[in-house]
């Protein structure tokens, strides 16, 4: 899947917000979703479960997710 998927430059969080929903790849869209985000919530700045949670309370998916993304448990937990 990760062919689809831009790798982040600079700070991670502020690569993806740069994006609305319809700007990401359907394969990071679906690595979105895994985290609980969908277009609404995503355009809108809302907010997700998988967000208030310490890399070790993600589930695998959730942590392959946000690998595939560019992220890591140290930077997640920073």
């Amino acid at each position: 899947m990760s062919s689809d998927v831009r790798t982040p430059e600079g700070d991670i969080d502020d690569f993806w917000d740069e994006f609305d929903w319809e700007e990401l790849s359907s394969d990071e869209q679906k690595l979105f979703a895994a985290l609980g985000w969908n277009e609404e919530k995503w355009d809108e700045d809302g907010k997700v479960s998988s967000s208030d949670k310490d890399w070790e309370e993600l589930s695998s998916k959730e942590q392959a997710a946000l690998s595939a993304l560019g992220y890591d448990e140290e930077y997640w937990n920073s």
